[in-house]
């Protein structure tokens, strides 16, 4: 991404993200919908709490719309808080000004009050801004100012489900095809069956098979499979 306050933070994005190619189970497809159609509307100031109980991927959802948003030359920008915590609040400070505001895994604030009261007076200014707001993390997780945490509830609250296991192997394959690296059917049933049952594992894996079948030159095949597999 371009935008100049993200490479101020030093936060890289996948830039290769996308709605387009976000694998959209049949357990989540009413809910991307329902933020497409938020992402469209004329509500400038909506704001949304993406609620992710395990590793369901809203961390590629998040990047993906800001890609997407970005597009169509609005201002955007991707704040994971396991990052962002390294750093003072005060980034937050002015990033009301832009179109859309994504921050991640905002559950880690716990006991960071004054990451919380920033996220407070954020979520205000971004109202009043009318700049679009997406937060996501664990709602049950989330133990912060009670002010902070009524501002939360009052969002629009959408959760992303994990994928089916008959869905894995067509998730898997969409994500290969996305890195556009070659694995067929069979190895990538040995990955699924032999890994973390989650796509945010699932993702890794293939993202490092992807760097090392590059650096090594090598197609990928099942024993650089079972290499990553072992040393993840």
């Amino acid at each position: 991404m371009s935008n100049p306050r993200q490479l101020a933070l030093q936060i890289q994005i996948n830039e290769r993200a996308s709605l387009e190619n976000f694998f959209i189970s049949k357990n989540n497809y009413k809910t991307i919908q329902m933020l497409k159609n938020i992402l469209t509307s004329q509500n400038k100031s909506a704001q949304v709490f993406i609620d992710d109980l395990g590793s369901n991927g809203k961390s590629y959802l998040l990047q993906a719309i800001c890609n997407d948003f970005s597009y169509s030359n609005n201002s955007t920008i991707y704040i994971p808080m396991q990052k962002a915590l390294n750093l003072e609040p005060s980034i937050l400070e002015g990033v009301s000004d832009l179109s859309l505001v994504c921050l991640d895994d905002i559950d880690l604030i716990n006991n960071h009050r004054e990451w919380q009261i920033a996220l407070f007076n954020l979520i205000n200014d971004c109202y009043e801004k009318e700049c679009l707001l997406l937060l996501s993390g664990n709602i049950n997780g989330l133990e912060v100012i009670p002010d902070l945490i009524s501002r939360i509830k009052k969002m629009e609250s959408l959760r992303l489900e994990a994928i089916d296991d008959d869905e894995l192997l067509e998730a898997t394959k969409a994500i290969a095809k996305n890195l556009n690296i070659e694995i067929s059917d069979k190895n990538l049933n040995y990955l699924i069956n032999n890994s973390k049952r989650d796509i945010k594992n699932i993702f890794r894996t293939l993202t490092q098979l992807e760097k090392e079948s590059l650096e090594r030159k090598k197609s990928i095949g099942l024993n650089l499979i079972k290499e990553i597999i072992q040393n993840s």
